[in-house]
């Protein structure tokens, strides 16, 4: 027999309440049909229906925070620490160096945080982390570390992507960015996933989710990039694999470094020594069309977030589907307000990843019929 736990959590409502008191009175002989609004019994049973409908909601959380599987939120993070000794990894800035160049004649004498920057194709803006001085005169020119003011993949940009001045700075333009990435906070499923993973410490012969554990530990590793992890179990030789990414793809060789050595430190069964690598990159090109009455301006640049977004969550060597980025897009439109709508997959992007690799996005097209 199946239980979903989360029947156990149902709160009763004061109306639910009031009716089995009044229901309860009926039965003992009360008048309660008689009674007017503001009858003092009536009052009385409503302010102990609405009391007692309060204190059963606070219960049904508190109930509920007791379980990985039904905790939200803070909650679902203090669970993981807790019981499991993981720690929800904490969304981070994406940082930036900036090349400013004058071509007027100006002097900037900029202290931390004074210089404000954006990129146009987000609307996100990066603030400067070190003091800057640029000199007058066309030709000179000054580099500066910035930092998002927008934590997560919001704030994640490209080469060149920062392009606006947002302080004042006349005759002063962008001649240059690098690129920086953002993560986003670990989610309640990736979080799970971590967690589980961590009981397969407790066996001596090595399973996949003690490695798995390991490298997605980011107190252990120190590399909290690596978001997605797999490890293989079916080498005849006793080999082990244990492939690794990040929300956006493959993972640096010195992550990868630092992940090898967690693994050999807390994952390692004697006689074997597992080997930690970067997921190969599967690039796709999705295209979308769509159409409808009443389609957001914003429809394109949404949907391609929403699509970026999926790919990130896609386990290593697991199943990119179609139906689910046509399913996407649909959503968004119809919670947006669009009416008629119908999405096509015109790429048919999609199916079974090969052991080892991760799927990114290589474009993202969504065309208007």
């Amino acid at each position: 027999m199946t239980i979903d736990i989360r029947t156990l959590f149902t709160a009763a409502t004061a109306d639910s309440i009031l009716a089995a008191g009044l229901e309860l009175c009926a039965s003992l002989g009360l008048p309660v049909t008689a009674w007017q609004v503001d009858n003092p019994s009536r009052v009385i049973l409503k302010w102990l229906a609405s009391s007692l409908a309060s204190r059963d909601d606070a219960a049904s959380v508190y109930i509920q925070s007791g379980f990985l599987s039904s905790a939200t939120g803070s909650w679902k993070t203090l669970v993981a620490q807790e019981v499991y000794g993981v720690t929800r990894t904490a969304a981070t800035y994406a940082t930036v160096d900036v090349t400013l160049s004058n071509g007027g004649g100006g002097v900037y004498v900029r202290d931390a945080g004074e210089v404000i920057l954006k990129a146009s194709g987000s609307g996100v803006t990066y603030r400067s982390t070190e003091a800057m001085s640029l000199a007058s005169g066309p030709g000179t020119s000054v580099t500066i570390a910035c930092i998002a003011d927008e934590a997560g993949s919001a704030g994640t940009v490209g080469v060149d992507g920062v392009d606006e001045i947002v302080s004042t700075m006349l005759g002063v333009t962008i001649s240059g960015s690098t690129a920086g990435v953002g993560v986003d906070e670990q989610s309640d499923d990736s979080l799970e996933e971590e967690c589980f993973a961590t009981i397969g410490r407790a066996s001596p012969n090595g399973p996949p989710d003690a490695y798995n554990a390991t490298v997605l530990d980011a107190d252990l590793t120190g590399a909290p990039l690596i978001t997605r992890a797999h490890t293989t179990e079916d080498a005849s030789d006793g080999t082990v694999t244990v492939y690794v990414a990040t929300s956006s793809g493959a993972v640096s060789s010195g992550d990868v470094a630092l992940a090898q050595a967690a693994v050999e430190i807390w994952s390692t069964p004697a006689g074997m020594t597992p080997t930690v690598v970067s997921a190969t990159v599967d690039p796709q090109s999705v295209a979308l069309n769509i159409s409808g009455e009443d389609i957001p301006a914003t429809a394109e640049t949404d949907i391609e977030a929403l699509i970026v977004t999926y790919y990130s969550t896609v386990s290593i060597g697991g199943y990119v589907s179609s139906s689910a980025l046509v399913s996407l897009a649909h959503e968004y439109l119809v919670d947006a307000g669009a009416t008629e709508v119908e999405v096509t997959n015109a790429s048919g992007t999609g199916g079974q990843l090969a052991e080892g690799y991760v799927a990114t996005v290589s474009s993202v097209t969504v065309t208007e019929v």
